[in-house]
Parts: C-alpha cells; sequence; structure tokens
C-alpha cells in the first residue's frame, strides 16, 4: 500500500497526531506542524470537526471546549502547504460525513477515528474520495473490525482493492494506555485475518509500545505529538510525544528495515571479518616429527581461525606429516600426507 509517494511496504510509516493539542490557538498550530515534520514525521494529522454534528446539542460543555479548540479552514490549509513543503503528507480526521466530503480533495491521506469504525456512511465516502484510509480499531472487537472492512471493500471502485486503499491500526482507546493492556499481539492476528496493511495507534506513555508493535510488523506508526506534555491540563499533552521523544521513534522507524535485515539471505554476514579472529584453527598441541601419525591429542584449537577448522578434526587425526611440527605450528592441507 502507498500513501502519497510513500511505500509502507519499504519501511513504516510514522504520523504525528497532533489532534486538539493546539487548542484553537493558530500559531500553535503552525509550530506543532513544523515541528512534527522536523522530527521526521512523515505525515501530520489534525481533526476537522464541527462540534454540532459530533455530539448532541444537550452535550453543553462538550460542545463548548470544541468549539474553544476549532481553528478556521485557512489555518489547516496553511498547515498542510507548510508540511508539504518540508516533503511530508497533511492528512486528516473528519468527524462528519459532509466535513469529510469537503476536505477529501485537500488531504493526501484521510483518517477514520475508532468511534466511527461503525459509522457505515463514513466509511463509505472515504471509499469513494479516491484516498488511502486509514482505519483505527480502538473499542472494536474483532467481528466489528471484519465488518467495517467489509462495508468499506464494497464501497471501493470495482477496479480498486482494499490492499492498496485501507490501513487497519490496532488501538486501545484508553488514554493513556497502560503497557499492560496495549495488548500488541493483536497486531499480527488482524495481519492474518484482514490480509491488510496493519499498524499501531500508540496512546501509551513513552515509545516501548511503539518499538514493539513496529518488531511485530506495524507498517504504520501513529503516535501524538506534542510541543510540550505539560502545556495544559488538556488530556492529550501528557500521552504524546514531545519533539525529542518523536525524533527518537522517528530514528527507529527509519532505521527498523535495516534493522531487520535479510535474515540468512545469500549467506550474507555483516560479522564475516570476525570469524578468522573468534573462530579457532588446528595446531600441533606438541612437537610432532615427520612421518608420525597424527593422533587426537597431538592436536590443540586455538585462535585465530587459520588452517583447518576444529571441525575437521576428523580429517587430520590418522594422517602422516610430510615434515616436523613445532608446538602449536598451524597444520595446513600440505603439511600432510
Amino acid at each position: 500500500m502507498k500513501i502519497g509517494a510513500f511505500d509502507l511496504a519499504v519501511r513504516p510509516f510514522l504520523i504525528a497526531e497532533i489532534g486538539n493539542n493546539h487548542e484553537g490557538n493558530p500559531d500553535v498550530a503552525l509550530k506543532l506542524a513544523e515541528a512534527a515534520v522536523k522530527a521526521g514525521a512523515d505525515a501530520v494529522k489534525v481533526q476537522l470537526i464541527n462540534p454540532l454534528r459530533l455530539v448532541n446539542r444537550s452535550e453543553e460543555q462538550r460542545i463548548a471546549q470544541l468549539s474553544r479548540f476549532k481553528l478556521d479552514r485557512e489555518v489547516f490549509l496553511e498547515m498542510a502547504r507548510r508540511v508539504r513543503g518540508q516533503g511530508a503528507l497533511f492528512m486528516a480526521s473528519a468527524f462528519d460525513c459532509d466535513t469529510l466530503k469537503q476536505w477529501a480533495g485537500d488531504l493526501d491521506a484521510i483518517k477514520i477515528a475508532s468511534g466511527d469504525l461503525d459509522f457505515d456512511l463514513m466509511l463509505e465516502v472515504a471509499a469513494a474520495s479516491g484516498k488511502p484510509v486509514v482505519l483505527s480499531t480502538g473499542m472494536s472487537t474483532l467481528p466489528e473490525i471484519e465488518r467495517a472492512v467489509g462495508v468499506f471493500s464494497a464501497a471501493l471502485p470495482k477496479d480498486v482493492s482494499a490492499k492498496d486503499r485501507l490501513a487497519v491500526l490496532h488501538c486501545v482507546s484508553l488514554y493513556p494506555t497502560p503497557l499492560e493492556q496495549a495488548n500488541l499481539s493483536a497486531i499480527e492476528e488482524l495481519r492474518e485475518r484482514l490480509g491488510l496493511t496493519v499498524g499501531y495507534s500508540d496512546h501509551t506513555l513513552g515509545l516501548t509500545a511503539s518499538t514493539i508493535a513496529l518488531g511485530l510488523g506495524a507498517a504504520v506508526i501513529e503516535k501524538h505529538f506534542t510541543l510540550d506534555k505539560n502545556y495544559s491540563e488538556f488530556r492529550d499533552h501528557a500521552l504524546s510525544a514531545e519533539p525529542e521523544e518523536f525524533a527518537q521513534l522517528s530514528r527507529t522507524v527509519r532505521s527498523f528495515t535495516d534493522i531487520l535485515g535479510r535474515g540468512f539471505a545469500d549467506d550474507e554476514l555483516a560479522d564475516a571479518a570476525t570469524r578468522a579472529v573468534a573462530r579457532r584453527g588446528i595446531v600441533a598441541a606438541r612437537e610432532i616429527a615427520a612421518g608420525a601419525t597424527i593422533a587426537a591429542e597431538d592436536l590443540d584449537f586455538v585462535r585465530p581461525a587459520i588452517g583447518f577448522p576444529p571441525s575437521a578434526a576428523a580429517q587430520v587425526v590418522g594422517r602422516r606429516t610430510k615434515t616436523a611440527l613445532a608446538v602449536h605450528q598451524v597444520i595446513r592441507a600440505e603439511d600432510l600426507a
């Protein structure tokens, strides 16, 4: 699967989730976007929220907070311009179908939040957008996830496969998520059951869970991003990564393919030069006369690995020497009859 020019089969894709950490301040939003890319984000993600289309009008306190955090369209577009100017992508979660339709053309990818996994109309609009889609699975059972993938797949154009358009992120919607409840084994299970690109949306503190998720095959990592964990009492700051912490995660993501390596492909050994120093060769344990038949007790095994290896001792014992051998003289094929 590709998101923009990024091929998720080549290396993992790192998303900086800004969410509402700007708290409605345009200057902070722009600083967050630029700092996230500088710290190594492949994409910056925001939330596009129309409060009255997200929560019931009776939730006055919640609507008031969301209204305070709302940014003008021009601010988001400027964030996108700056992010793309630094070579990264701009993506967003929309929280109603009309907003998603209005914004789809301005996004490099669409994120469907965990709370909307069963919002079929939203899934269908995302599928019809022509954009790569990332779907979070917090609070969801495996049958619910499989159903959502089915709804999304059915809404795609006939010549488009979900494998090319949809990434599914394992997620636990606790803020923060205790490490012991991260349930990272779900990553492999989702990949096996869905046959899709699978990643991890991390709500834990620190980088441990994201790093382990990479080892389990996560092709996408989403981590909340903030300039300062103590910026305010808004809960998302505390579970977010600050720039230096996020940069550390980025270094891990960008080097991860190299760290994994190729296994034993082509018998390549990065430590091949160490073999001669660390392994042993067969030498004479004592003086051996010319023409003598070598016995097992005539042999010693010492570093460096010159001549016969210890595994070839059976090929040396019982053979006669052509010349006399001194103590600890390396025994070579030309020394034997």
